[in-house]
C-alpha cells in the first residue's frame, strides 16, 4: 500500500483550493507523501504518474460545468485513454443545491475516472453553499478510505 496521495482542486472562488490545502495538511500530518495540484496545471496523463491515490475537490459553475481552471483538464480527460486501473480516488464537490445541476462536475469527474479504471473509495460527497460541516465530516473518512 502506497502512502503517496495527490490532491487535486478546481475552483472558481478559491473555496476548493482552501479545502484542498486543508486536507493536504491533514494528510501530511498523518504521514502521507502528499502533493497538491491545480487542475489547470494537470493533463490526464499525469493522473497515472502523480500518485496511485487521489482526492479531487472541485466546484461546479454555471449550469453544471467545471470551474474555469478545470475546463481544459476535463476536456482532456473526456478524450483520454489513460489507464487508471491502479488508481483509487475520492471526490468532494462544492455547489449550490438551488441549482438543478448541483455538484454535476464532481459527479461527472467521478464517473469519468471510474470509466478509465480508477476505483472510487467513497461515493461522491457534495457540499452545499455552507459546506464547512459537510467537508469536516468527509475529510477523515476520505483519508481513512485509502487505508494505512
Amino acid at each position: 500500500m502506497s502512502k503517496k496521495i495527490a490532491i487535486y482542486y478546481g475552483t472558481m472562488t478559491g473555496n476548493s483550493e482552501a479545502l484542498a490545502r486543508e486536507i493536504l495538511d491533514n494528510a501530511q500530518d498523518a504521514g502521507w507523501d502528499a502533493a497538491i495540484y491545480n487542475l489547470a496545471d494537470v493533463a490526464s496523463a499525469d493522473l497515472a504518474t502523480n500518485a496511485p491515490n487521489a482526492i479531487y475537490i472541485v466546484s461546479t459553475w454555471g449550469d453544471g460545468e467545471p470551474p474555469s481552471d478545470a475546463i481544459n483538464f476535463f476536456e482532456d480527460l473526456a478524450a483520454a485513454s489513460v489507464d487508471l486501473s491502479a488508481a483509487k480516488h475520492a471526490v468532494f464537490g462544492l455547489g449550490d443545491s438551488n441549482y438543478e445541476q448541483f455538484c454535476k462536475f464532481a459527479t461527472d469527474l467521478d464517473a469519468r475516472l471510474s470509466e478509465l479504471g480508477s476505483s472510487a473509495v467513497l461515493d461522491v460527497a457534495k457540499g452545499d453553499v455552507s459546506f464547512e460541516l459537510d467537508f469536516a465530516k468527509w475529510k477523515p473518512k476520505a483519508l481513512a478510505a485509502f487505508g494505512e
